[in-house]
Parts: structure tokens; sequence; C-alpha cells
């Protein structure tokens, strides 16, 4: 129940945690430890979402905290989808104090549109580019 969740942008995830999420998604489950440490590493806000002492909900921010953002790797426990953690991880990090005067923030979905348009994204295709290198789907 989202009632009894902590949510927090000061809280760390340990690297263990959040592979322990990314396991259950296509899209990520291939990551390895080492380098979703890294990830982490240089990311530069956090947030989760908590029972207890288990990671339910994650999402991160690489910025340069004036004129964009990009949020990476939203994620909720399949036991706690549909319950509002995503929705409230998400907007941790667009209420971030750090992070509110962003100018645009960016993000890339392939199935989760209508989740991101209710909290105001919008679709952007056009000049959006992509150089792949190394491992597909990483």
């Amino acid at each position: 129940m989202p009632d009894a969740l902590s949510y927090s942008t000061r809280r760390q995830p340990a690297p263990e945690q959040v592979a322990r999420l990314f396991s259950g998604v296509p899209w990520a489950g291939a990551r390895r430890l080492p380098e979703i440490r890294k990830a982490l590493k240089h990311s530069d806000i956090l947030a989760g979402a908590w029972a207890g002492r288990e990671l339910v909900g994650f999402a991160r921010v690489s910025t340069d905290f004036t004129f964009r953002a990009v949020l990476w790797d939203v994620i909720v426990d399949p036991s706690y989808a549909g319950k509002g953690v995503g929705t409230r991880v998400v907007q941790s990090l667009l209420r971030h104090p750090k992070l509110r005067t962003v100018d645009q923030f960016w993000l890339y979905t392939s199935d989760k549109q209508g989740f991101y348009e209710r909290l105001g994204f919008q679709p952007y295709p056009d000049n959006t580019m992509r150089l792949l290198r190394g491992r597909k789907g990483a």
C-alpha cells in the first residue's frame, strides 16, 4: 500500500537493490552490477520508494541543473505497480529543490507514454536522435 511507503531523494539505494528491480524487466534485465554501480555513481539525483528496508520504486536524473535534465530508469516492483508509486517517485524528482530552475526534462520510453503524459510530459518525436554503441538495449 503506497501510504505505508517512504519516498526519498536522500536515502541512497545499494546497487544490489537497484539490480533486483532491474532483473524483472526486459529493458534492464541484462545490466550487470558493475555497470549499475557506475550509473548510480554518475547520476546527479536518485529517488526511491521504500517499504521498510526494501527498495520498491526507483528513478534517477542526470542534469546540468540549469537547462536540461534527463529522467532515467523509472521502475516499480511489480507487486506495487498501479498504486501510485511510480508517480510519486517521478514527482519527487520533478519537485526536487535543485531541479526547480531546469528548463526541460527529457526521457525515453517505448511503452509508458500515457503515464508520463499524466505527469505533464509531451511526445517529442521530431529532432530526437541517438547513437547506439556497445550492447544493444542496455
